[in-house]
């Protein structure tokens, strides 16, 4: 069985040892891009009502690590996953035209991740998964991915669909009817007919930061990995998105950033669903 793309525990520090020694050139988060993702992930978990989130690729990693930090030790706290995942379009033919090995290497990985069409039709919760989108092409060729492994699993489809939900992080504009969304004209939504579509808005600013910046933790997991995800030395820039990692971590679990959130998700108009005012009640504690 192919390896799954490896990714540090930053809970477990030993795993670490001394890489993040000497690292002068390291900034943390600006305050202003702090704010926004402390904002954006109250408005997530608004939004999920209680589901667990999966964050597809590298953009949303900066979410992970800092909701994986604030969820430490919260009983009410759905499950957080990083997906990785990087494939915007598969090419002539679709998904089922790709090289089976390739397939199998990522179906595989997504079974060892608790996330596999069988998996996701019978947890208790929800899946939410956040992304940053901008035309839907990433989204798209998931769900055609997890479309086809559960036909290959023998895996009622309608099983799994009713129990996705789709958070987009999209670019900010002025809200108007005229607002372009990016579920609109998709023909291929019509797999997903059940599955609950939102958006949340975040500036543009801070979308290209974390899409389009070269410090992410790990190397994009695209097909030519799939079934053979290689390690690598690490680079300078990995080792700053490390860092980075290990303090949003850090931060999360911190009682003072847990309440600014937990104040965030209260003014959210989702405060009246129950699950999301259990979660407020155990960030409190």
């Amino acid at each position: 069985m192919p390896e799954t793309p490896f990714r540090w525990n930053i809970a477990r520090r030993e795993q670490l040892g001394s890489l993040l020694e000497d690292l002068n050139d390291y900034r943390f988060m600006h305050a202003e891009d702090l704010a926004i993702l402390r904002r954006t992930s109250a408005r997530v978990l608004a939004m999920s009502n209680g589901a667990n989130l999966a964050f597809i690729g590298r953009s949303p990693e900066n979410f992970f690590d800092y909701l994986s930090g604030v969820f430490e030790g919260v009983e009410a706290a759905p499950a957080c996953h990083l997906v990785q995942f990087s494939m915007r379009w598969p090419g002539e033919g679709g998904v089922r035209a790709l090289p089976r090995e390739k397939l199998e290497g990522l179906f595989a990985y997504f079974r060892a991740l608790g996330l596999a069409p069988a998996d996701i039709a019978k947890a208790p919760a929800p899946l939410a998964l956040v992304d940053f989108i901008a035309y839907g092409g990433t989204m798209q060729t998931l769900i055609a991915l997890l479309h086809l492994q559960a036909e290959w699993d023998g895996v009622d489809w309608n099983g799994v669909q009713r129990r996705l939900k789709i958070i987009g992080l999209t670019h900010r504009t002025k809200n108007s009817p005229n607002t372009w969304r990016w579920q609109q004209n998709q023909d291929w939504l019509d797999l997903i007919p059940d599955t609950m579509i939102k958006n949340v808005s975040v500036p543009s600013g801070f979308l290209f930061l974390i899409a389009n910046t070269p410090e992410k933790v790990t190397r994009s997991h695209h097909i030519g990995r799939w079934d053979n995800p290689e390690r690598a030395p690490l680079s300078r820039d990995q080792l700053r998105a490390l860092r980075l990692a290990v303090d949003l971590y850090d931060l999360g679990r911190t009682r003072a950033e847990r309440h600014l959130l937990a104040g965030l998700i209260a003014r959210t108009h989702q405060i009246r669903q129950p699950k999301t005012r259990r979660l407020v009640t155990a960030l409190k504690l």
